[in-house]
């Protein structure tokens, strides 16, 4: 069944009202049903990705490109913009988990991500903690190193990254989702595997050479001597191979 934006607009509203506890989700799908908006599958997807949305989740079933676009402004229309905008960062996370499953990429919901991001002049890379600079560039004979981390490069790389060795620690093997649950979902730090400080000519990340996953602990014992260490000294002081 194709899922139409009238119907989308329609299991918003029996989003929202399971949500805020209006509706049971077993009273919301029996009326999407009744009403042939959409399937039982569908509708359950829909109403658990907004519940995700609103609570902080990175949510794994995907929804169309107009059920997405679709959400988000609503969000913002209906909540505000620190709504939106975690929203708005929580969907791009959910591309880069998708992604990374191998399957197919998803062009158009990054477009969208970006368009919206343009749109409302807002910034989605504040959750990433400061030590974990995904993007720089140094230049030759500067006294200083000078820091780019714009969206389209930092979350570029970092989602090219993650895509490429998943979300699960280089060093250790930890994964969020494994431990955490739902809330885990994607998260993850982003390592230089050369220290920056040791680069001294003008150099452009590449996100597969240079770079790797780790979990937020290994991050900080990397970082614990200068130059870092290396992730395979780390991995032996661990006594992992």
């Amino acid at each position: 069944m194709k899922i139409e934006l009238e119907s989308i607009k329609k299991v918003y509203e029996l989003a929202k009202k399971v949500h805020f506890s209006e509706l049971s989700r077993g009273e919301a799908i029996k009326i999407s049903i009744d009403n042939n908006w959409m399937g039982k599958g569908s509708t359950q997807d829909y109403i658990q990705n907004f519940k995700y949305l609103m609570e902080g989740f990175v949510y794994k079933r995907t929804m169309n490109l107009a059920g997405t676009e679709y959400f988000l402004r609503q969000i913002h229309h209906d909540f505000g913009l620190a709504a939106f905008t975690k929203s708005l960062r929580l969907v791009s996370e959910h591309v880069t988990y998708y992604n990374s499953l191998g399957h197919s990429r998803q062009v158009q919901t990054q477009k969208l991500i970006e368009d919206l991001i343009q749109e409302f002049s807002i910034n989605i890379d504040e959750h990433i903690f400061p030590d974990e600079v995904v993007d720089e560039t140094i230049f030759e004979g500067a006294k200083k190193q000078i820091t780019v981390n714009t969206y389209e490069r930092s979350r570029e790389a970092r989602n090219l990254c993650i895509e490429y060795y998943g979300v699960s620690c280089f060093v250790c093997d930890f994964n969020f989702e494994k431990t955490y649950g739902s809330i885990g979902t994607g998260f993850i730090h982003v390592h230089h595997v050369v220290d920056l400080a040791q680069i001294g000519k003008e150099y452009k990340i590449d996100p597969i050479k240079d770079l790797r996953p780790v979990c937020p602990n290994c991050h900080a014992m990397l970082h614990r001597t200068k130059p870092a260490l290396s992730i395979n000294s780390l991995k032996k002081n661990l006594g992992l191979k």
